[in-house]
């Protein structure tokens, strides 16, 4: 699409509409709209930058320093999203002004990394100079990126010092077991921290024991967790997690959906956890909060859907009771009405 100027004879050729929308996108940076809260930064243009998102696309370095400036200076942006393609990885590469600009601003909230090596160049410097020790920062989503072991140790270390951190995602960045170990090291101490997205990855036992080892830590306040779609969870797996859940009262949503490998025997875990019947003691101190697997009812035991459907009630004490009346029929519950 162009613009053209029309006259008697011809019509001159002004500027592709895309490189309009970015400079218009530009100048709302810069003038602090108060209605642009979503800025993508990317090699092509997509969105009406009239909106609550607008799209920059920078021609070379001058660009992404005068964007730079300008992010430095706005207060409205709260969401970043960047791409790793090639062209935009080259243009930032030593670009301090851009990431002067970035490291600068006090309103960018949520950050989106797609396509990106976490393991050195723009993506660890985004990390290592905006993301650690910044306050503001409540949320990240990386898609597809590659970590490694260096990518996973930069990303550990940056977001071990977001002490306002809450979200978390990890989208098909190809996880596996050592990333996730040292992942988990660097989020147990955020105490606002509640929701992990770690879905489509490659992680097994190793990676599950170290989430259950957060999980079973009394200041870990996570209540949402997505861990579908991961090649390696298996019976062991599920059991290593549903164990971890004995003592834990927040985590609400545990996703296991697409992990083909669980079987029978690795739902039953949760069965018992959820509802243990060795005592009306046992059964009282089950676990009353978690009510979703991610897992559709009929794919489930039909004893472990009921038991999550009556955790869904928030009187958690009302929970306990139906569960020991129900199992310990012989039992006097008066004690427990009181």
């Amino acid at each position: 699409r162009y613009f053209f100027v029309a006259s008697k004879r011809t019509r001159v050729k002004i500027m592709p509409t895309n490189h309009i929308e970015s400079a218009m996108t530009l100048s709302r940076v810069e003038q602090n709209d108060p209605t642009l809260k979503h800025l993508v930064v990317s090699s092509t243009c997509h969105f009406n930058p009239a909106g609550r998102m607008g799209e920059y696309w920078p021609d070379d370095s001058a660009d992404l320093a005068r964007l730079g400036d300008a992010i430095g200076a706005n207060t409205n942006l709260r969401k970043l999203f960047i791409p790793g393609s090639r062209a935009f990885v080259d243009m930032a590469a030593d670009n301090g002004a851009f990431f002067d600009g970035l490291n600068i601003n006090t309103s960018i909230c949520n950050l989106d990394l797609v396509g990106c090596d976490l393991s050195g160049g723009m993506a660890s410097e985004i990390l290592n100079r905006f993301v650690a020790n910044n306050s503001n920062i409540t949320g990240i989503m990386l898609g597809m990126c590659t970590l490694g072991n260096e990518g996973a140790g930069v990303l550990a270390s940056a977001v071990s010092r977001c002490t306002s951190m809450k979200f978390i995602g990890l989208f098909s960045c190809n996880v596996d077991d050592d990333i996730l170990v040292q992942f988990v090291s660097g989020i147990r101490g955020l105490h606002q921290f509640h929701t992990l997205n770690l879905s489509w990855n490659n992680f097994g036992r190793a990676g599950c024991e170290a989430l259950a080892t957060m999980l079973q830590d009394p200041s870990c306040n996570l209540t949402w967790l997505d861990l579908s779609r991961n090649n390696r969870i298996d019976d062991s797996c599920a059991t290593i997690l549903a164990h971890s859940l004995k003592g834990n009262c927040k985590l609400h949503s545990l996703n296991l959906s697409g992990n083909g490998a669980i079987t029978e025997n690795g739902w039953d875990a949760f069965s018992q956890v959820l509802c243990n019947t060795s005592s009306v003691n046992d059964t009282y101190l089950s676990n009353h909060t978690l009510r979703d697997l991610g897992v559709g009812e009929l794919d489930l035991p039909a004893n472990l859907s009921s038991l999550l459907e009556l955790n869904c009630g928030a009187d958690k004490k009302q929970v306990a009771i139906r569960h020991i009346l129900f199992h310990h029929t012989h039992l006097d519950m008066e004690p427990f009405l009181e």
